[in-house]
């Protein structure tokens, strides 16, 4: 493994490492767990551009090294973690995961002047980290060091995000501690490093199959309550590259994040969560809102100090209404707890139980909005007091933010990565500018960091945020519904019924219930009459990117020509030939014409 980098005028030279592992008990070969199956399924949307997956690791090195300590703190390290010696394939039974006792290491060796080491530094981690990793054939760290004056001061690392998440990024830091300047005092970790094989096997015990069921039925509760998206908008022109990358940085939100979980008895990231839920479900309108938690899954003894992959993400939804923002941390508080709580579960199951959920509630759910919270290191302890209103003002005022490069290729609408430390957050946020404008994001953002910090000084009602801070819900004129499912556009959903049902004329109209209103379709002049289950199942099918249009509640198939009057509900006079919801097993009545 190399990381050869196309710095101009400075050519590498390269040290290989032999590093020979004690063979570990057990298969060499065995399933995915839980969590790379849900990383490899992100690989395969990403394909072939999934780079921009890769972990990015960077150590100054502490001085008085010799490159042969370096090199051998490196194999070490290798040695060490099943992981970063794993490659993976598919066979007939499924994807399995490699575990190679001897591996053969190529490090890439930079030698430049002081004045171009940190330059150069970074200059090698990002030509690394460009390119995606071949997972099949490849060993998912590629490293590198760079040389100044004939001293090591960096060792670099671009890490395959199915082998290494960020929490275990961390425990390689800590592994490689002998190498760096003084770290902040970790607890031991186990002798024995954690094998993923073995937690593969653990996930197929019985114990791990009821903790799998369990954690999707919370899950399908979930989808039973959220909306379809929380960005009901149709898909603009965007300039490449669509998918841009905002860093900001707020000293305020590192005032303001650990003082209101203190106050609510909450933490950190789930006040971050309710700030996003608040502002971005006043922009839409909408009376609840929804975001993927990305969990750590690390809450078990047993995985302290683990390397490896076990993040998944889960869906969070809160209830926004008639509610401030301290309501609505008060509501995330358990929703995000038990989230993380059912945090690793079997990914095929999960999805089995969003697509019976998504055909019983006509909805396709837009699972594009992200949050990943992590505390640094460097914090010791929670805050204690409140900040001054003047001093949330100053620390405002420092508030700071810049635009990195982009991608073409991403499957995030916004992804929420937040970094906390002592003395600022850093939300590095990846955005879709064809639904939410460059310029907008940094509204959304600065907004979450103003009702926050304002929420510390009395209540603030969502409702209101918009007299707080510029912001305006978006715009909804003649022909919108609000759905059980959220927002609705009718003459695109009339638009949908008509090409999924192949009819001559169709309506989709708002009408009352018993249960409230909801959107009923009728359609005439199909070459066949389409039966609502089967009706109600092709709508579903074709809603994924559409996010403007949720299915009709339930389906009129009419005889005889379409009404002659301009008025729609001319429809309820049309003889019927069939009606019903499509959203059971049970056969629609047959009505006389």
């Amino acid at each position: 493994m190399t990381a050869d980098a196309g710095v101009p005028g400075i050519r590498p030279r390269h040290r290989t490492i032999d590093v020979h592992a004690l063979p570990a008990p057990g298969p060499a070969e065995g399933p995915l767990t839980w969590a790379q199956q849900h990383m490899l399924t992100l690989f395969e949307e990403l394909h072939p551009q999934t780079d921009p997956l890769n972990l990015r690791f960077a150590a100054k090195l502490r001085p008085g090294l010799t490159e042969d300590e370096v090199l051998d703190a490196l194999a070490d390290l290798v040695r060490t973690y099943d992981t970063l010696r794993t490659r993976y394939a598919v066979t007939p039974d499924g994807p399995v995961q490699r575990v190679s006792a001897a591996v053969r290491l190529r490090v890439a060796v930079h030698d430049c002047p002081a004045e171009a080491g940190e330059t150069l530094a970074t200059q090698v981690l990002a030509e690394a980290a460009a390119r995606p990793f071949d997972i099949g054939a490849e060993w998912p760290v590629r490293a590198a060091i760079v040389v100044v004056d004939g001293a090591p001061r960096h060792l670099l690392l671009a890490l395959c995000h199915l082998a290494v998440d960020h929490e275990g990024a961390e425990w390689m830091r800590h592994h490689l501690r002998a190498l760096l300047p003084p770290q902040p005092a970790r607890a031991p970790v186990p002798a024995t490093p954690y094998r993923m094989l073995g937690e593969a096997e653990r996930e197929r015990t019985a114990a791990g199959v009821r903790g799998g069921v369990r954690a999707v039925a919370h899950h399908e509760r979930t989808f039973a309550a959220m909306p379809q998206t929380m960005l009901p908008r149709a898909l603009a022109e965007a300039e490449p590259p669509r998918y841009r990358y905002l860093e900001f940085h707020s000293p305020a939100l590192a005032l303001a994040l650990p003082a209101l979980a203190a106050r609510h008895n909450s933490s950190p990231a789930t006040v971050l969560f309710a700030g996003l839920a608040a502002v971005s479900g006043f922009v839409a309108g909408l009376p609840r809102a929804f975001l993927q938690l990305t969990v750590g899954n690390r809450a078990r003894a047993r995985l302290h100090g683990a390397v490896g992959m076990f993040t998944q993400d889960v869906p969070v939804a809160v209830d926004l209404t008639d509610a401030t923002v301290a309501d609505v941390i008060g509501r995330a508080t358990p929703a995000v707890f038990q989230a993380a709580r059912f945090g690793a579960y079997p990914p095929a199951d999960l999805a089995a139980a969003r697509r019976a959920a998504e055909l019983r509630r006509g909805v396709a759910f837009d699972l594009s909005c992200w949050l990943n919270y992590r505390t640094s290191a460097e914090h010791t302890a929670p805050a204690t007091g409140r900040p001054t209103a003047a001093e949330l003002d100053r620390a405002a005022a420092r508030t700071r933010w810049r635009w990195l490069d982009g991608t073409d290729n991403s499957t995030s609408t916004y992804f929420v990565f937040a970094d906390s430390r002592p003395r600022r957050v850093t939300l590095t946020t990846i955005l879709d500018t064809a639904l939410l404008p460059a310029a907008e994001a940094v509204e959304w953002l600065r907004a979450v960091e103003r009702v926050l910090c304002a929420s510390l000084g009395g209540d603030v009602a969502v409702a209101a945020i918009g007299e707080r801070t510029g912001l305006a819900p978006d715009p909804r004129g003649d022909g919108w519904f609000l759905s059980d499912a959220g927002w609705a556009h009718l003459p695109t959903v009339t638009d949908l019924v008509r090409r999924t049902s192949a009819a001559e004329h169709a309506a989709v109209l708002a009408e009352p219930s018993a249960e409230g209103p909801r959107l009923v379709a009728y359609l005439q002049g199909a070459r066949t009459p389409p039966d609502p289950a089967a009706l109600h199942a092709a709508c579903t099918a074709a809603l994924p990117g559409l996010r403007t249009a949720v299915a009709p509640h339930e389906y009129v198939v009419c005889a005889g020509p379409p009404p002659r009057s301009p008025d729609p509900a001319a429809w309820r006079r049309a003889p019927v030939l069939a009606r019903g919801t499509g959203r059971s097993s049970t056969l629609p009545e047959p009505h006389p014409a």
